[in-house]
């Protein structure tokens, strides 16, 4: 079954949220945000039209959480995405380097995010999560869990909430709610795929090459919207979503 086409969400230029500015100490990255929020309204509605398997209920939003980032990194993004913009001739567009908001679904192996005083990230070598938190993405962990990547070894998001539920996992004793990433990505102009490509590392000559970017829209190997950056500096985490029925579940997790 195929989905509808993607709607994409822009992020607004004034949603940089940086560690230093916040006053927040290093591991105190994350700041719950409140229902009347225009951020948190933002997320929940981009996960709400995102959520398009039918035969998954969709589940309620139970909090979202702004992600706070080093200037540093913040900068580099901040590069990478002039750059963009300026090979693909958009500078004095209102959305650079037609930047958007896509999902991520990894591992969590702590409790971080279970409720408004989980706000603190863990140091814990095998919690994905919180390690995109402090350092964003690299590349060179793609497919550390997943041995297939339809697009090649990259960092795949998506527009669609419910096949980023399909990677996100939760470790730890006794959760309660799953996680997901919002991110910010830097499109640029992208290379259409509609079938896998496992080989691809860059978007083919003839694209443009600045962005390292590729789309897969529905079609003959895909059912559901991927997009997929080939650049550390193409993408920065911005929210956590929580969402979900109770769990309380029990893992094999001893370190929570």
């Amino acid at each position: 079954m195929s989905s509808a086409p993607p709607h994409f969400t822009v992020i607004p230029d004034d949603s940089y949220f940086s560690l230093e500015h916040s006053g927040q100490s290093g591991r105190s990255r994350l700041v719950v945000l409140a229902p009347d929020d225009p951020y948190y309204h933002l997320v929940r509605d981009k996960f709400i039209e995102g959520w398009r398997h039918a035969d998954r209920p969709r589940p309620p939003v139970r909090a979202v959480l702004k992600i706070l980032s080093t200037n540093e990194s913040l900068n580099v993004y901040k590069k990478y995405r002039a750059k963009v913009a300026a090979e693909i001739n958009d500078r004095k567009a209102k959305n650079q380097g037609n930047q958007k908001l896509l999902f991520h679904g990894t591992n969590r192996y702590c409790r971080v995010a279970e409720n408004p005083d989980k706000v603190r990230i863990c140091e814990l070598s095998e919690c994905s999560l919180c390690s995109i938190i402090r350092h964003s993405f690299n590349i060179e962990k793609s497919g550390n869990k997943h041995s297939f990547r339809r697009f090649g070894k990259g960092i795949y998001t998506t527009t669609c909430s419910s096949k980023a539920d399909d990677y996100s996992f939760t470790g730890a004793k006794k959760f309660n709610w799953r996680v997901m990433l919002a991110c910010r990505v830097v499109v640029g102009r992208p290379l259409i795929r509609r079938q896998d490509d496992t080989e691809l590392t860059a978007p083919p000559p003839g694209y443009h090459s600045a962005m390292f970017q590729v789309i897969g829209k529905p079609g003959e190997n895909l059912n559901y919207h991927e997009t997929v950056v080939y650049d550390d500096d193409a993408i920065r985490p911005a929210f956590v979503v929580v969402y979900g029925e109770k769990q309380q579940e029990e893992s094999s997790c001893v370190v929570c």
